[in-house]
């Protein structure tokens, strides 16, 4: 009798275990798969120097109708367990110095959006590598991988994930004052440096500045013809100090740089953008956001084209630099990287491009399975998107210097401009202080 009862007691624990260990189970899965109270509270910080929140233009928007805001609500509400906290940094040399403290603190975000190439592999040490993040699939979708790779390779080991690109750096010009000069820049179009000066001579007999640049315009247009040079593979030489940018074909580029200047045929300022769209500059450069505002503000009296050859014997030709300029970087001292994969993967999405081309925030992209055409009008749009995919335009040349290298050339590029350093002492200067990373490494 007593073995009888013990074992009807036992039975009955045993049963009462099981069905509870199954309720918990089922509570556990349901938790699991609808983000449920079960679940552990995930806040994931981002630095947001890449989406915009505010409108210069409209000062009445409210931030949670800006892109980022929207795409970060959808995210919360399909993941309830994860909070996505957005914190507005400024670009550049600010974040880069606000970044590299607070990593080396292991207390910076967990997610930003960095220049590409040179100046994000800097902080290669405290970057999460994100190849075991995206399958070859989802990888294959997004173009651009190689400003992000530290071989600058498409299949190479990549510390971040492409966040836009740039389209093809271009020039803008007045088709009535070019006209008036008599010159069509299309039909035209100079064939090397010399004929380049020629035409912007033209320009200048009708009292007008025939081009503008910005005070950076270093790295959109002697850097870019440097590059056409020497290819892609000849820039990897001129960092590695196989080559030296004292070559004389180089320093060609150089003379070429200070010759606008010296014949006055350019001004270097950041208003640039606004002299061109009053009509004050017969050319000026400019990227797709610019691109896109001067045929706003302009419509039929601009017209655009690539940047001319340097020279006739250049290994790219009818080029232009530019493609994928920013990336999305996960820390790999955060203590969500998986999460915060999901959530940049979240934004890579098919989707999640679509919403941000129809928000207007973004033109082109950097996925090959959405047309822009399907959600955008502007027939420029579609060519600036063709021109980005075009194997002619070349990532931008100061992404793959190193950033000191970089640092060096615009401090001095100045003193070519004005006079005031020969082309021949700057490249020697250049290769100097290649030498001297590279010795220090």
């Amino acid at each position: 009798m007593r073995m009888r009862r013990w074992s009807v007691l036992s039975i009955a624990l045993m049963m009462l275990v099981t069905m509870s260990l199954s309720a918990c189970s089922k509570n556990e899965n349901e938790s699991a798969s609808t983000g449920g109270e079960g679940q552990e509270k995930v806040n994931i910080v981002f630095w947001n120097s890449g989406f915009a929140t505010i409108d210069e233009n409209n000062k009445a928007k409210k931030k949670e109708d800006f892109y980022i805001s929207q795409a970060v609500a959808r995210y919360e509400k399909a993941h309830p367990n994860v909070k996505i906290d957005v914190q507005d940094v400024p670009s550049g040399d600010e974040l880069f110095a606000k970044f590299q403290t607070a990593s080396i603190a292991k207390n910076g975000p967990d997610l930003t959006v960095l220049w590409s190439g040179s100046y994000m592999l800097r902080f290669k040490q405290f970057l999460e590598p994100m190849d075991s993040y995206f399958s070859g699939e989802e990888r294959s979708r997004i173009v651009g991988w190689s400003a992000t790779t530290e071989d600058f390779t498409a299949d190479g080991k990549a510390y971040g994930v492409p966040f836009g690109t740039d389209g093809t750096f271009l020039l803008a010009y007045n088709k009535k004052i070019f006209a008036d000069a008599g010159v069509d820049p299309i039909a035209q179009r100079p064939k090397n440096f010399q004929e380049f000066v020629a035409m912007l001579e033209k320009v200048k007999t009708k009292d007008i500045t025939p081009l503008g640049l910005f005070k950076d315009s270093f790295l959109h247009v002697p850097d870019y013809w440097i590059a056409q040079t020497v290819d892609i593979p000849g820039l990897d030489s001129l960092v590695k100090g196989t080559t030296n940018f004292s070559d004389p074909k180089l320093v060609n580029v150089m003379k070429g740089w200070r010759e606008l200047f010296e014949k006055n045929l350019v001004i270097a300022d950041d208003s640039v953008r606004q002299l061109f769209i009053q009509e004050q500059l017969g050319m000026t450069v400019g990227a797709n956001a610019d691109i896109l505002n001067f045929s706003k503000e302009m419509g039929d009296k601009v017209g655009f084209m690539k940047i001319p050859d340097f020279s006739e014997d250049v290994k790219i030709h009818d080029g232009g630099p530019g493609g994928v300029g920013a990336a999305f970087v996960v820390t790999n001292y955060s203590e969500h990287k998986k999460e915060t994969a999901d959530f940049v993967k979240f934004l890579m999405s098919k989707e999640e491009q679509i919403n941000k081309i129809k928000s207007g925030e973004a033109r082109i992209t950097v996925v090959n399975d959405v047309d822009v055409n399907e959600y955008v009008s502007d027939p420029l749009v579609k060519t600036m998107q063709d021109m980005a995919n075009e194997p002619s335009t070349i990532f931008w040349p100061d992404n793959v210097y190193p950033a000191e290298l970089t640092s060096e050339m615009m401090s001095l590029q100045s003193l070519v401009s004005s006079g005031k350093m020969t082309a021949e002492e700057f490249m020697k200067k250049i290769d100097q202080k290649r030498d001297s990373l590279l010795k220090n490494k």
